[in-house]
């Protein structure tokens, strides 16, 4: 249930409010009304890069340790998300102006949501380099 809580919520709010930041950053006051809609727009292009990189960091938190599992799906966060974009824009924009941003993006966002689902607790075992695999 935390996982699905960390990735399905948490992950979208945290673009959309990197997003209305950064727009509000660089833009004037009459931009809230565009960071607002920029990022409801990320916010639903988000949901299902979080939910395909949520089940996969499901399936693999029974195989992998945190430290082999949180890149792995930081990656897959960055295929997604730049697949996701390239399917949905590449009728708009040339694929090399934008596929670099939601590619850096998923892979942020998934390898966050990744680590903060991590279900050890503090009383975990400390993981030794020879124990990354789980048997």
């Amino acid at each position: 249930m935390k996982r699905a809580l960390v990735f399905l919520v948490l992950g979208p709010v945290l673009v959309a409010v990197v997003a209305a930041l950064a727009i509000a950053q660089a833009a004037s006051a009459p931009a809230l009304e565009v960071a607002r809609l920029v990022a409801i727009v990320l916010f639903l292009f988000t949901l299902p890069v979080a939910a395909l990189a949520g089940s996969l960091d499901a399936y693999l938190a029974r195989a992998l340790a945190i430290p082999l599992r949180a890149p792995l799906i930081a990656a897959i966060g960055a295929i997604i998300a730049s697949g996701l974009a390239w399917i949905l824009f590449s009728c708009l924009l040339p694929p090399p102006n934008y596929l670099i941003f939601f590619a850096i993006g998923g892979a942020a966002c998934m390898g966050i949501c990744s680590l903060l689902a991590n279900e050890h607790g503090w009383q975990g075992p400390v993981v030794q380099a020879n124990s990354l695999l789980r048997n």
